[in-house]
């Protein structure tokens, strides 16, 4: 008995794909998705080092973070919308909401802009950024040689400027 030509291609397409090997998608992680939580971020610079505690609600075309540092009161908030960065400093009250761009994060230590952490965050990894083990990734972003590590056990992020010698820690409260 002959089978048509579709029903044939239809059998030979299912038995290639039984056969063939399921390559885990590029540039996803076991990151989050991680959109609203409470945490402490840590930052080590060759000169300084920092904590706050950070209220972050955020997604990469929109949100908001709060880092309050407890031992001076310092509030900052950080917001984007699109490409647009804006921040207001609690020390400078009458200045309100400014818009800033990344080279401003990057002078009070903060490595990434909120849209690329956002996005990070929600589980998807930058293609510039190549996974050199489970959970360890090195690349360039925004001209910096970055390495990338997360701790799934511990909801601990580390973000590695090599370049300039940098460290910003994230870790996720339950």
């Amino acid at each position: 008995m002959r089978l048509p030509a579709s029903v044939g291609l239809l059998l030979l397409a299912a038995l290639i794909s039984s056969c063939a090997t399921v390559m885990p998608h590029r540039g996803v992680s076991s990151i989050g998705p991680y959109q609203s939580f409470t945490g402490r971020l840590i930052v080590i610079e060759p000169t300084r080092r920092w904590q706050v505690i950070i209220h972050w609600d955020g997604q990469p075309d929109r949100g908001q973070v709060r880092l309050t540092h407890a031992a001076s009161n310092r509030i900052i908030q950080v917001s984007w919308d699109g490409k647009e960065i804006r921040m207001r400093d609690n020390r400078n009250p009458v200045d309100g909401w400014k818009i800033i761009d990344h080279s401003h994060l990057q002078s009070m230590g903060i490595i990434l802009p909120p849209q690329q952490l956002a996005m990070i965050l929600n589980g998807s990894i930058p293609p510039s950024l190549k996974e050199k083990k489970p959970n360890l990734w090195k690349g360039k972003m925004n001209d910096t040689l970055l390495l990338l590590k997360w701790t799934e056990e511990r909801r601990r992020l580390e973000i590695t400027d090599i370049e300039h010698g940098r460290e910003a820690i994230l870790v996720i409260q339950p």
